[in-house]
């Protein structure tokens, strides 16, 4: 009786072990689901934060800023200042294929040193925003926000994929 009663208790030990084997895989393949448009993530994001001191970005100012050409991804969203004494700015970037992440966080990473660069030394309240900064990559998205409301800018990004 005391072996039925073991056998049991193991074989669903085992049973629990499997299924929360494919609970983590069903979470992890889930994670960065790659159907959402980049304008769903935009509109999700002006829905969770007011855009003051922004301005919708061109595809000019992505070349600008970043160096990158919005022909080579598959969705942009990009918000610059509209003061050049700002540093408020969010970009969201759909990639076409994973290979191009590393070049859009490069990118990304050389905008905010440029930035810090920019208002070291007098700049108090935009540097504090520039190294407050919030990069993420999250399947073939990235997101860069710099504002007072990044955290809340991040989580309607997270939220949107």
């Amino acid at each position: 009786m005391k072996n039925g009663k073991l056998d049991k208790i193991n074989l669903l030990k085992y049973l629990m072990v499997v299924l929360l084997i494919i609970y983590v895989v069903f979470l992890v393949t889930r994670e960065g689901d790659n159907t959402v448009s980049v304008d769903t993530i935009e509109k999700n994001i002006t829905k969770a934060v007011k855009l003051e001191g922004m301005k919708k970005g061109t595809t000019q100012d992505l070349k600008k800023y970043y160096s990158l050409n919005a022909n080579d991804y598959e969705g942009i969203s990009l918000y610059i200042p509209d003061d050049v004494m700002s540093v408020n700015e969010i970009l969201v970037i759909k990639v076409k294929n994973e290979s191009q992440i590393e070049t859009v966080e490069k990118a990304v990473e050389s905008r905010v040193n440029t930035q810090e660069k920019n208002f070291e030394g007098y700049g108090v309240e935009q540097t504090k925003l520039i190294h407050a900064a919030i990069i993420e990559t999250r399947g073939r998205y990235v997101l860069l926000a710099v504002s007072k409301d990044a955290d809340r800018i991040d989580a309607a990004f997270k939220k949107s994929i």
